[in-house]
Parts: C-alpha cells; sequence; structure tokens
C-alpha cells in the first residue's frame, strides 16, 4: 500500500457576489508526494488546473501562493488533473494531508463538476496527529507551527507541492504504521 501526502491550493472569486453557489474553492493545483513509512519520498506530483469558474487569481491566493494567471490559464482541466492524480495515486493507497479541508475541497469540486467519488481512498489527518502526539490541546496547529515546532525549515512557497514536502517533514517525527492503523485520525468529508 502506498502512502500519499497530498495538498490542494484552490482559488475564490475575486468579487464575493460572483460566488457560485455550491463551490467553496475551485481547485487550482494539485501536489503530493508518495512516501514510505519513515516518511522517505520516492516520488512527487504536481498539477496545475485551469479554472472553468474563478478564472482570475484572487489577490490574497496569488499573494500567499504565488499562483498568477498566466499559470493557471496555461494548466490542464481539472477532470484532466484529477485522471492523472488518480493514476499517480494507484488503486492501493491511502492518502494523509495537513487538515481535513483539502479532501472536503476535493469532494465538493468533484461533485460540482459531476466526478466520481467513491475511488477516494482513506484520508489522514497530519494537523490532528500533530495535535494528538504533541501539543494535546484538541486545536487546529498551522504547518508552519509544526516545522517550528520540529526546527524545520518550510520547503519553499506556499504552494500545493511546498506544503506537502513541509508536511513530509513534519511527518517524519511520528510513528506512521500506529498513525495510520488508527482511525481516530482518519478524516471524513461530509
Amino acid at each position: 500500500m502506498d502512502i500519499i501526502v497530498f495538498d490542494l491550493e484552490w482559488n475564490q472569486p475575486t468579487v464575493r457576489k460572483k460566488t457560485v453557489n455550491g463551490l467553496i474553492g475551485e481547485i487550482i493545483q494539485i501536489g503530493a508526494a508518495r512516501i514510505d513509512l519513515t516518511a522517505n519520498v520516492s516520488d512527487t506530483f504536481l498539477q496545475t488546473i485551469r479554472p472553468v469558474y474563478y478564472q482570475r487569481v484572487n489577490k490574497d491566493v496569488s499573494d500567499l501562493t504565488l499562483i498568477t494567471d498566466e499559470e493557471i490559464s496555461s494548466g490542464v482541466s481539472f477532470a484532466s488533473a484529477i485522471e492523472a492524480f488518480r493514476a499517480w495515486c494507484g488503486e492501493d493507497c491511502v492518502w494523509i494531508s495537513w487538515g481535513p479541508d483539502d479532501l472536503l475541497v476535493l469532494k465538493n469540486n468533484l461533485e460540482k463538476f459531476e466526478l466520481d467519488t467513491s475511488w477516494l481512498p482513506a484520508t489522514f489527518d497530519a494537523q490532528l496527529m500533530f495535535d494528538d502526539y504533541e501539543m494535546q490541546e484538541g486545536r487546529q496547529w498551522p504547518l508552519n507551527y509544526a516545522l517550528y515546532h520540529y526546527q524545520e525549515k518550510p520547503d519553499g512557497a506556499h504552494n500545493a507541492l511546498a506544503d506537502v514536502l513541509s508536511t513530509v517533514s513534519v511527518l517524519k517525527h511520528f510513528d506512521l504504521a500506529d498513525a495510520l492503523g488508527d482511525d481516530y485520525f482518519r478524516c471524513t468529508p461530509t
């Protein structure tokens, strides 16, 4: 079984009144890394997506991720990106993300684009692992704080692949075999 650490970047409308009903945020980038139980990376995945609904990058999103309008305009369709990501992940895998939001947004986008959601694998929450193993305060911690806690450095700008590699740096401090065997850390999309 493969362990896939993944992260998404998503866009929001540049004007609130142009919000698309039912769309939490439109995914514009997927990043992932295939790791083993000691968090060693064997492969990475990065795909930029051309949005349909929010075609201009929201200034806040651009400031945070450095993703530009030009970059997303040359991306692939969401359906193509998902097909490539799904093929890259393979059939027998589990996912890990920093918090439950990425899985929620992915499921929301799949439904908005009328794509199958039944293939989504078990997904585990690294943010919850960090709180449970280290902080025990029952709250959400920013990835940057976890990096600081372990004296690790962020892996570049805040984009999907950099966030994945930063998450992997945190995961190296956990017993992944134990964490992935515990349903407490599993994300459950609504």
